[in-house]
């Protein structure tokens, strides 16, 4: 497969105290530190047989998810975060008007397409539209890091070409320049998500075999239903 980016537990040693009195035993002290990917709550799931995702548990992942942005470590950020959130309030909301209804992501836009409403104000084909970019930004970027990219503005960048960019106009571009400057370096932005650079790899790449189906199942939903759209904000 072409790579996308070509240009659990922290286990401490253990500590053992002896008493100075013989006889005693040794009194071990363990110490568990949990990377950034190991303390999601809620994981995305596996994608099942017949390819729908559960709307719900979906939703609560994506919600997850986000604090990730944080380990970018700049708030220029904010205004992506504060994107992902708003999709994920909107398809939250669409979700609640018939939960029995909307049980998967495809039955809320499946829903639309028959009522020919995907193109309306606030619409939750919109919604995940854009929240799935969001997600292949992260995607993207996770790989870079996962395959060894160094610099991390090289994987940002690589992320934001490959995901969000050609649906941005000037202004919008202009404020993710900012954001794409201001990534930390590797060594900075692995201690953020809270582990050695072997142990945030092994959670990192536990959570992309979950994480990076589900964004393609999104993207071949959109493509297959042709909801996609180069219409740029």
């Amino acid at each position: 497969a072409e790579s996308l980016c070509s240009s659990d537990f922290r286990f401490v040693s253990a500590g053992v105290s002896k008493e100075s009195r013989p006889g005693l035993r040794f009194k071990a002290q363990v110490s568990v530190v949990m990377t950034f990917f190991a303390t999601i709550e809620h994981k995305f799931l596996p994608i099942p047989e017949d390819g729908r995702i559960e709307t719900v548990a979906f939703l609560q992942a994506a919600a997850q998810v986000i604090p990730f942005f944080d380990a970018l470590g700049s708030t220029a950020f904010m205004p992506v975060k504060s994107d992902i959130n708003g999709n994920i309030s909107k398809l939250t909301e669409k979700h609640k008007t018939n939960p029995d209804k909307f049980k998967t992501l495809q039955d809320i836009i499946e829903s639309e397409i028959a009522e020919g409403s995907t193109q309306a104000k606030n619409s939750a084909t919109d919604a995940l539209l854009w929240l799935k970019r969001g997600l292949e930004f992260i995607r993207v970027f996770l790989q870079c890091v996962l395959e060894g990219e160094q610099d991390l503005t090289v994987a940002a960048n690589k992320a934001y070409e490959e995901s969000l960019k050609r649906f941005h106009g000037w202004l919008v571009r202009g404020i993710f320049s900012l954001a794409l400057k201001a990534v930390p370096y590797r060594k900075d932005f692995i201690a953020a998500l809270k582990g050695t650079e072997e142990e945030v790899q092994r959670d990192m790449q536990d959570f992309m075999n979950v994480f990076g189906p589900t964004v393609d199942t999104i993207n071949d939903f959109y493509k297959k239903t042709g909801q996609d759209s180069d219409k740029s904000v």
